[in-house]
């Protein structure tokens, strides 16, 4: 629970060039309604651009601090570090926060009757056509994307696209974990479970994300998540890598049919495009895990529990 119905907020937004998106980011941000006192910290995570250019002019409530070790988390890190505020609010430079996304979620932290630890909201997926997911990749994330709910639900983490959190909670739990470069926010969530807080999700509190369109990005994010699970898990049993790994390949193949059998997507092109880009990704997961356990060294230590 938070001691003010309108306690200073502090936005985090780690950044890697992407300077267009920034600025739309930003620009929402900056058209928050809550009432409040509220300050955003951009983290460049060592941009080659000017992310400064940015920054809505001569607003004082943004600024920059340059983090020069690779990794979101990290970058968050360094954002908190400096940040003014009482709740912590993260979300990152290519989403669109709608402009009641802090006062719905600080609203829900408020709540004298039974107030959650912390917050995650929904991510609404966007997309390039006004007509929804088209191309493989799209309506494989439509799918497998940001079920912010069920991460909320069955995980007992929500995605740092859109986390809030009192700072008192924060520094209980702990920093995020800067080694990792994918599923920082899935370690710092298990985290605060295992300390007894609970994790809330609202369905209100929302922001807007923008889906990967192209078979590259989805390369990219595939392989970086894949590999943020094996810095996660660096020493599974035999046993479960294979289980795992069993279970991704089976997958590739059976998912034809249950992709054929569903009701969406209806079209029959639409029904390959993303029964293709759900076996590719499962595919893709094999070798990166495949690759990681034959390359680990023979006492690699896991990765530490504190974030």
């Amino acid at each position: 629970m938070t001691d003010s119905p309108t306690p200073s907020v502090s936005v985090i937004v780690p950044v890697y060039n992407d300077v267009d998106r920034l600025r739309t980011c930003l620009a929402a941000l900056a058209a928050q309604d809550y009432t409040g006192p509220l300050d955003v910290v951009v983290a460049d995570n060592a941009s080659t651009e000017d992310v400064g250019a940015a920054l809505p002019p001569g607003d004082a409530r943004f600024t920059v601090v340059r983090e020069m070790q690779k990794g979101s988390y990290a970058a968050r890190n360094a954002a908190v570090r400096v940040a003014r505020g009482a709740i912590l609010a993260f979300t990152d430079a290519d989403c669109v926060p709608h402009a009641t996304w802090v006062s719905r979620a600080v609203a829900v932290l408020a709540d004298p009757t039974g107030a959650p630890d912390a917050v995650g909201g929904r991510v609404n997926l966007t997309f390039r056509s006004a007509a929804g997911p088209t191309t493989g990749p799209e309506l494989y994330e439509a799918i497998e994307g940001f079920d912010q709910e069920l991460f909320v639900r069955t995980a007992h983490f929500a995605a740092t696209a859109n986390l809030v959190v009192p700072r008192r909670v924060f520094e209980e739990v702990g920093p995020f974990n800067a080694t990792l470069q994918s599923g920082g926010d899935l370690e710092w969530g298990q985290r605060l479970h295992a300390r007894g807080l609970r994790l809330q999700y609202v369905d209100d509190a929302v922001i807007d994300h923008p889906s990967r369109p192209t078979w590259r990005e989805l390369t990219k994010k595939t392989i970086r998540i894949a590999n943020g699970h094996a810095d996660l898990y660096s020493d599974p049993a035999t046993a479960v890598f294979a289980a795992n790994s069993w279970h991704d390949l089976r997958q590739t193949f059976t998912v034809w049919w249950s992709v054929w059998r569903a009701e969406w997507p209806t079209s029959p092109a639409a029904k390959l495009r993303l029964a293709a880009a759900r076996s590719y990704a499962g595919l893709l997961e094999i070798v990166v895990r495949t690759r990681r356990r034959a390359w680990r060294p023979a006492a690699s230590p896991a990765v530490g529990s504190d974030s």
